[in-house]
Order: structure tokens, then sequence, then C-alpha cells
């Protein structure tokens, strides 16, 4: 493959944005760090999106790591100042709680070395969870069990999410990158104008684990925040098809529930149906939050 600029000497460049999480930004950092493609094939941008946390790393251990800061709040923004400090061709997304498998990169270069015509828009692959005790599994663990990310649908969909990303950086240039007002769905909402145009490849060996939330409240956080995303992208001007979006989502975990009852053992099913519970109070609360002008979670 040509580089685009006769300067750049690596291949990919690997952007992780971090808010608050320095402890699980480390163990991420060891998985791009025991990757087997070489390291002069690829360098890392850390982008710290809190100005009063300290990212405790040993730059020493990490040759290709660059740290750097983004003021305004935001995973996508975050991202987005990732994009304009990389230097090379093909820019890779990761979050600082994920762990790409050891083949992340080296997998990923065979596909973009055979896309001679530069067909590719976004490459992605699947995101396993991974769970603190496999053995004995808290109930929002349960829930994320029975409701983990599908890759494979999301790009059939023309969509995918920045937990495992590659792209040209010239295609996310093209669009103008992330959606930096949004505090969710900004990657949903690039990949699927990115998918107009070019490929989104779904790639069962491109990896990358992601933690099952332990907590219940950490899945509810999580269900907010995305309804923060959704109403900023779809709804903000439309409060009566917002109200019916709710609505949809309350009946679908409903019918999640009903369906769980028949389907796994009854202390599973009880488990599950607290989470959706609490699922159901705490978006219906983040609903009025935002018809109200509150910031959504981020």
């Amino acid at each position: 493959m040509k580089f685009m600029n006769s300067n750049i000497e690596k291949y990919f460049t690997v952007i992780v944005p971090v808010f608050n999480d320095t402890e699980r930004l480390k163990k991420c950092l060891k998985s791009l760090n025991n990757q087997t493609l070489e390291k002069s094939l690829f360098n890392i941008i850390v982008v710290n999106n809190n100005e009063e946390e300290f990212l405790d790393l040993d730059l020493q251990e990490y040759k290709n790591l660059k740290i750097i800061y983004e003021p305004e709040k935001g995973s996508y923004a975050s991202r987005n100042k990732g994009i304009t400090f990389s230097k090379t061709e093909i820019l890779a997304f990761t979050d600082s709680d994920c762990l790409p498998d050891e083949n992340w990169l080296i997998n990923a270069k065979k596909y973009f070395d055979n896309d001679l015509n530069k067909e590719i828009g976004v490459l992605t692959g699947p995101v396993p969870l991974f769970f603190k005790q496999v053995g004995k599994l808290t109930s929002a663990e349960l829930y994320e069990k029975y409701t983990g990310f599908d890759f494979k649908s999301y790009a059939s969909e023309g969509a995918c999410g920045a937990g495992n990303w590659f792209s040209y950086k010239a295609v996310l240039e093209e669009f103008g990158g992330f959606n930096s007002k949004l505090r969710s769905n900004g990657d949903t909402e690039l990949s699927k104008k990115i998918s107009r145009k070019y490929r989104i490849i779904y790639a069962e060996d491109i990896i990358v684990r992601h933690p099952a939330r332990d907590s219940i409240s950490s899945v509810v956080f999580k269900y907010q925040r995305l309804m923060g995303g959704v109403y900023q992208r779809k709804f903000k001007s439309k409060p009566l098809s917002f109200f019916v979006y709710l609505l949809n989502f309350i009946l679908r975990r409903f019918k999640f529930m009903s369906k769980k009852i028949f389907t796994v053992s009854l202390k599973d099913s009880y488990a599950i149906n607290m989470v959706c519970i609490a699922i159901i109070f705490g978006v219906s609360l983040e609903y009025f939050r935002l018809i109200f002008h509150f910031e959504p979670k981020r």
C-alpha cells in the first residue's frame, strides 16, 4: 500500500479517549503493548478528557505512546482531537476499558493491504464481553450477558461502535469526523454516513473485548447516556416523537423480561427483571431531564 504522505513511517494510529479511567486504561495499553504487529508500525494517542486527572503512565514502557488533552467534554471531541494529531493514513479506535486482542492490529492490516481501491469505510469485528467471576455473575452481568454488543448486526445496518473501529483518516475527514456535540450515538451517526459511500466490513478476527457492567447503576447509566444521544441526534425538536420512542423502549424491555421468564432459570429471570425495572425507571427519569433541557449524561 502506498501512503498518502511520504513522511509517514507507521501504519496505524490507535486513538483511545479516556475520562476518569486510568486503571482500566493501563490494562488497555498493556493489550496494545502486547500486539503481535511490530511496534514500528503503529503508535498510540491517548486523549485525556479530564484536566483534573493526571494519567500516571510510564512513558518509558510505551515508546510509541503520546498523551494529549481535550478540554471540550465528550468522547467524540476527544476522538476528533486524536484524528487531528494523527499522522498515519489509517486510524484505529478503541475505548479505555477495552482489551484489544493481541492480533487486532496485524489482522486489520491484511484487510487494508488488500484494499487496493480504497473501498473500506469502516472495518470492525466482534466485541465479546468478559466478566469478573465467570461462575458468579451479578444481576447486572446476567443482563449484559443476554444483551451484549452485536457488532455484526450493527455492521449489517451500516453502523459501528467506536470501541472497535478502523478507518482511513481521509474518510473520517471527508465526513467531518465525529459530532462533538453528542454524548452518545456519535459513532452510529458517523458510520451510517460513511456507509452511504464506502463499505462497512465486519471481520470475525478483528476482536476487542469489553468488560460487562457489574452493577445495576452502571447499566442504568449506560441507557441514560444512550437516551441522551438519541435525543440529541433525533428528537431535540420533536418532543412528541421522543415520548413515543420512550414508550417503545419501555415496551421492548417488558417483552425482553417476558421472554426470559420462559427461557432462563427462575433465579436468572428474577435478576434480569430487576435490572429491566431499574432501567425503565432510570430512563424515564432521564427523559424528563432531557425535555427540561438538562445536559445529557456523558
